[in-house]
């Protein structure tokens, strides 16, 4: 079956309950985040997650009354962008065997007014392409943005890089038939018989928060 990328974002639109997503000649708009602009101001030495994590942090203070650690912000905003590129490959190719492109420049999106994490997706390039080149994408797009993300607080290589491997396998196990999981699992280089994640989001860190079931930390 031949697909188009119009037809992935339904795909992607009917895998993914609180995702809305869409295909794009340009970013929309000024609450849309332009992926290759965000690398490219991190390269330059820039901090474009500033307000994002600011934000989280925010959050976090007024729902727990205490000064929140700067790792929780930090480690749940690089999560929330790994995301993007990974739920676009992971769940597009464990349906479909097929993916829109996901470099930075074919991916824009637009945060949850509230809640933070990215809400709407916009797909920004017409090409569809392979599992094996999706992987090679995902993991080029976010070793840009890891290997210049500085939040102010040192996050471990198996952090960052094990943020990538947990959302990629989220977003595989994701839909409800996905004749193709296993394979994009090869793919990527996750395993579906993991358990608990690679990478820690730190919540537990907070008042009477309890760690969550999968966390690294029961190993």
């Amino acid at each position: 079956m031949t697909y188009s990328v119009r037809g992935l974002a339904d795909v992607l639109a009917d895998s993914v309950s609180w995702l809305s997503v869409r295909t794009a000649n340009a970013v929309r708009g000024p609450d849309w985040i332009s992926c290759a602009e965000l690398i490219a101001q991190q390269q330059a030495g820039g901090d474009p997650t500033d307000g994002w994590r600011s934000a989280a942090a925010a959050d976090y203070a007024r729902d727990y009354a205490i000064d929140p650690p700067l790792q929780v912000a930090a480690m749940f905003t690089l999560m929330w962008y790994v995301q993007v590129p990974s739920l676009v490959a992971g769940v597009s190719t464990a349906v479909t065997g097929w993916s829109p492109a996901v470099s930075p420049d074919a991916l824009a999106f637009k945060r949850h007014p509230t809640a933070h994490y990215p809400a709407e997706v916009a797909l920004l390039s017409d090409e569809v392409v392979s599992v094996d080149t999706a992987a090679e994408q995902l993991k080029a797009h976010a070793g840009a943005f890891l290997d210049s993300y500085r939040p102010g607080v040192k996050l471990g290589s198996l952090q960052r890089f094990g943020a990538v491997d947990d959302e990629v396998r989220a977003a595989i196990r994701l839909p409800e038939e996905a004749p193709y999981a296993e394979a994009a699992a090869v793919a990527f280089g996750v395993s579906l018989e993991q358990k608990l994640r690679t990478s820690c989001c730190y919540f537990y860190v907070l008042p009477n928060v309890a760690a969550c079931t999968t966390c690294p930390r029961f190993r």
